[in-house]
């Protein structure tokens, strides 16, 4: 297995579990409104991090307000992009650089590789606190274990 093809593995899983806490949240009868941040802000990420290696404006902001049906909508349209996009790549764009400024106003140049990895680290990260959060509530989290979706063939 290359590198790309490891990545784009990857990114079937992430948007796979992010569907998945989606699910959970729109099952509660009031989502924890913590959590829907949560969400709502790995999407917004992922564009921000899409636009940065287009060398595109921002098209949204780090922590925007958003519903779960405009999150699902998101997600739904994240996952052609990004399949899209790294399908678009060969192994030696995964060197290339990418330079932006981030949230803070600071300069900064990434390899596409290390914005990639960024991504897929970043969501699994605040999955973490959502399913935190769906359990203060009294809810029951959404299993998002990466070795649970492979053993039960979901991210074919």
């Amino acid at each position: 297995m290359t590198v790309l093809e490891f990545l784009q593995h990857q990114f079937r899983y992430d948007s796979w579990a992010n569907r998945e806490e989606l699910r959970a949240l729109s099952s509660l009868p009031v989502p924890p409104e913590p959590a829907t941040k949560l969400l709502t802000h790995i999407i917004a990420a992922q564009w921000l991090w899409f636009d940065r290696l287009l060398e595109n404006s921002p098209r949204t902001a780090v922590w925007p307000e958003a519903s779960l049906e405009q999150c699902a909508a998101q997600l739904l349209e994240l996952d052609g992009t990004w399949q899209s996009y790294l399908s678009s790549l060969s192994e030696k764009d995964l060197s290339k650089p990418c330079s932006y400024t981030n949230s803070r106003g600071e300069a900064w140049t990434s390899s596409v590789l290390e914005v990639l990895n960024q991504l897929i680290l970043h969501a699994a990260h605040h999955r973490g606190q959502i399913s935190l959060e769906i359990r203060r509530s009294g809810g029951v989290p959404a299993p998002v274990d990466y070795i649970f979706a492979v053993r039960k063939g979901l991210l074919a």
